[in-house]
């Protein structure tokens, strides 16, 4: 009697055991779903425009759109396009950035696509990765039901918790890197495990590693992670110095990089943030910050843009205490899955070593307010899947009864948490709807009400848009960005003195400020004070070469004074810096038919 190899079933001690081709077959069918799934949840995010620091790395960042610019990608910072410092060095995403622009433009929906596919090759890797490991929690005489991958993968492509990265552009860093880090994971594991051998998946994995660590930090935890592996489930078939060296070349991929960083940013955590905590308590707040990871991942709801985060400065406040307790009983559960259950205690440390360099909040460059990020979870969230994923593989083998119920529970928050996901998407449509959103959820925040503000402004509310800049300034007297948008609103309506008041002000604070230098420049010129407006935007260049928006200001000027050649040349360089600015091409154009008249 003959029998079909593709599906075939044979009974084992009363267990199940399927072949390597039907399960093979089985796993192509729930890759495709998961892609499908992650597509779907995140299909209305696509059409959503630029917001919050996309306006300035993408829409306006003349780097991506000429290739001569890719030295300065891994010479500098990721705010250089803006003259600015910062300790962040990822110049891998501004060559996503690029690529993207050649190939669809600046059109929104290409970024929004490109995050999109980069979640459904990490859902991908979560299912492919939780298939081996769930497959070493396995008797021999067990084949690894692939349902619990499956099911912890559809809950990492549907969890709400990573709306921020994957439907905000400028999210694309957090699942670019985790798309590489858990590539190079994976490719490591799938190397040959009983000997070092530079070749095949190991070779790839190296380079993975180095393309995740180019596009944001926390990828530098991978080596950890590798160890630990290595440690928990492959020290019974090599030696400790075997192990330590297969990370050699990882190893050398964290100083290859801390060299460039070095020299692209002069240090390596060049600007620290004056949070006014003692030493003490930056460390009282680590667990009370922690606590709060594991609560969002736990109960995604009330998501916001800007979490507003506040200290504790005492060891006997409630926060504190409650904070302590928990990491406590976290870490002894850690310990305790150590001598129990090898599969749950690398899920634990998988959701606890990547969010160790963000609990760090002096080295957090958008400072203590904001040091809950929900887009810090997006890679941690890996680790808490892979847990659910070993608790249904628990009740597949030991409570087969039971596992109907726990399916359909399954099933429950995967379709609460679509539900959650594609509502979240909807927030983050527009600039407007995103800090409206952020507004009601932290209404004391200065830094969400000017965002609110320039939200409004864009839409052409200048009136409520003076409003919110100056709740923003009552709230925190400091915002410079926040009052130089105030001057700009007052200067759209019509109040000029007003502007260069603001302006006036900012620069006594702030002389290098070239932005601000510019807007003042342009208040003189509407004044008919050419003069002062050419000597400030002449400073705003000296200050920032690359300033487009000055260059055609001041070739403005120029040509109101009838120096067409000067204005001529001021109008090129705008126009190279960003030639999808159609003012630019039009005052270039009107420039040489009044030469030529």
């Amino acid at each position: 009697m003959s029998i079909d190899n593709r599906f075939f079933l044979e009974k084992t001690n009363g267990s199940i055991k399927a072949s390597g081709e039907d399960f093979k077959g089985a796993s192509l069918y729930m890759i495709a779903i998961i892609l499908l799934v992650s597509f779907v949840l995140y299909f209305n995010a696509i059409p959503n425009g630029f917001v919050y620091d996309d306006i300035q790395q993408v829409r306006d960042n003349p780097w991506i759109r000429d290739l001569k610019y890719i030295p300065q990608f891994f010479s500098s910072g990721v705010w250089a396009v803006e003259g600015r410092d910062s300790s962040y060095y990822r110049p891998l995403i501004y060559v996503i950035y690029l690529i993207s622009y050649f190939i669809f433009g600046l059109s929104p929906w290409s970024f929004h696509l490109l995050n999109v596919l980069f979640h459904a090759g990490v859902s991908v890797l979560v299912f492919l990765l939780a298939s081996q490991f769930l497959k070493k929690s396995q008797s021999p005489e067990f084949t690894s039901s692939l349902w619990p991958p499956f099911l912890a993968a559809i809950l990492f492509a549907a969890h709400p918790i990573h709306t921020e990265p994957v439907a905000w552009v400028a999210g694309v860093m957090d699942v670019s890197f985790t798309f590489f880090y858990l590539l190079s994971f994976y490719l490591y594991t799938r190397s040959s495990g009983d000997s070092f051998s530079i070749k095949g998946n190991y070779l790839f994995s190296v380079f993975s590693f180095f393309l995740a660590a180019l596009c944001k930090e926390p990828a530098l935890t991978l080596p950890l992670i590798l160890i630990a592996y290595d440690c928990i489930f492959r020290r019974e078939r090599a030696g400790v110095g075997q192990l330590l060296k297969r990370c050699i070349p990882y190893i050398g991929i964290v100083f290859i990089y801390f060299a460039l960083r070095l020299n692209a940013l002069g240090g390596l955590v060049p600007i620290k943030v004056k949070t006014g905590l003692t030493f003490y308590q930056y460390f009282l707040n680590i667990p009370f910050l922690f606590t709060q990871f594991l609560e969002k991942l736990l109960l995604p709801i009330n998501l916001n843009v800007y979490h507003v985060f506040n200290p504790i400065a005492s060891f006997f406040s409630r926060k504190a205490i409650i904070g302590l307790l928990v990491t406590t009983i976290f870490l002894g559960f850690i310990f305790k899955m150590a001598q129990k259950n090898k599969i749950m205690f690398f899920g634990l440390l998988v959701i606890t070593i990547p969010l160790l360099p963000v609990l760090y909040i002096p080295a957090l460059g958008q400072g203590l307010e904001n040091a809950f990020t929900e887009r810090y979870l997006y890679l941690p969230s890996f680790g808490f899947v892979l847990l659910l994923g070993l608790l249904m593989e628990w009740f597949w083998l030991k409570r087969p009864n039971k596992v109907f119920i726990v399916t359909a529970i399954a099933c429950v928050v995967i379709g609460l948490y679509s539900v959650g996901t594609v509502t979240r998407n909807s927030v983050w449509k527009d600039n407007y709807t995103l800090w409206s959103d952020a507004v009601r959820k932290s209404s004391s925040s200065g830094k969400v009400r000017e965002n609110l503000g320039y939200a409004l402004y864009e839409k052409g509310n200048f009136g409520e848009a003076i409003e919110q800049y100056q709740i923003a300034l009552n709230l925190k007297p400091d915002l410079v960005n926040a009052r130089l948008n105030l001057g700009v609103a007052y200067h759209m309506k019509g109040f000029l003195d007003k502007a260069m008041e603001q302006y006036l002000y900012l620069l006594k604070l702030k002389p290098d400020f070239s932005e601000a230098h510019n807007n003042l420049g342009l208040a003189y010129m509407n004044k008919g004070w050419m003069d002062q407006a050419i000597k400030h935007y002449q400073i705003a260049l000296t200050l920032n070469p690359n300033f487009a928006e000055a260059h055609h200001n001041l070739g403005a000027a120029y040509g109101n004074m009838g120096m067409f050649d000067k204005a001529i040349e001021e109008f090129i360089i705008a126009v190279k810096l960003n030639p999808d600015n159609p003012n630019y091409q039009n005052s270039l154009q009107k420039a040489y038919r009044l030469k030529r008249r």
